[in-house]
């Protein structure tokens, strides 16, 4: 039978490995997150500190964790009521069971939003964009990282990744890759303007040696990308 593209009931089936880092479904995520984190700490740093902030599809809460150390007030919200139950043990009940195109949340009251793995999982760009930015204060940032529709992107991401297990198979559907120059247009029509965009590469000495993905950083936008940008303050 064939695997299922974007299979999100995986979250479901392997919620409880969220913080297994020897989980062969989340030691890649593990992995990556140390990349974003350092990014995110570049980016941001200690502005996070007493910020209201929304970790979109939150899964187990490992992003969401970052932002507890940071001193941030967060919320988690993710589809997978499982992994929300993982989250809320090891983090307590800062989560909500949500479509991250029908976010509850009010208008204008985060002042952060961060979207890691999730804009290449929702079946609109346009519509998660309108959501992240209506729940943005004006002068509010929103974290982005994702992965580029290109050649390149789906046969390291999807057939080398999930082909020999450093993801679980089915994890991505690579026709919902999301191009950077769709990206910033979307994000601007929503009044998000971009700040800055650094481009990833995978370091292939530690990702043979741990058997995880690990990342850099690379001028190199083909396969994944990290996006910042501010909410425009409207007068």
């Amino acid at each position: 039978m064939a695997t299922r593209a974007n299979d999100l009931a995986i979250y479901e089936r392997h919620a409880a490995d969220w913080w297994d880092e020897r989980s062969p479904a989340f030691r890649s995520l593990h992995r990556v997150n140390e990349f974003r984190t350092a990014l995110l700490d570049e980016w941001l740093g200690k502005r996070l500190h007493g910020k209201r902030a929304l970790d979109l599809g939150c899964g187990g809460g490992l992003l969401s964790a970052y932002l507890a150390q940071r001193g941030a007030r967060w919320i988690g919200v993710d589809l997978s009521g499982a992994s929300l139950r993982t989250g809320s043990e090891r983090l307590g009940a800062r989560f909500a069971q949500a479509d991250v195109l029908r976010l509850p949340v009010g208008d204008a009251t985060m002042d952060v939003v961060l979207a890691a793995d999730v804009l290449e999982h929702v079946p609109s760009l346009d519509a998660a964009l309108a959501e992240a930015s209506r729940v943005l204060k004006p002068g509010g940032d929103l974290y982005v990282n994702t992965i580029n529709r290109t050649t390149r992107a789906r046969l390291l991401a999807v057939g080398l990744a999930e082909g020999v297990g450093l993801v679980p198979r089915g994890t991505h559907d690579a026709r919902l890759f999301v191009r950077p120059d769709e990206l910033r247009a979307s994000a601007w029509k929503h009044g998000l303007a971009l700040e800055a965009l650094q481009g990833e590469s995978v370091d292939l000495l530690r990702t043979v040696s741990r058997w995880a993905i690990a990342l850099r950083k690379s001028d190199d936008v083909s396969v994944g990308y990290s996006a910042l940008f501010r909410k425009v303050a409207t007068s």
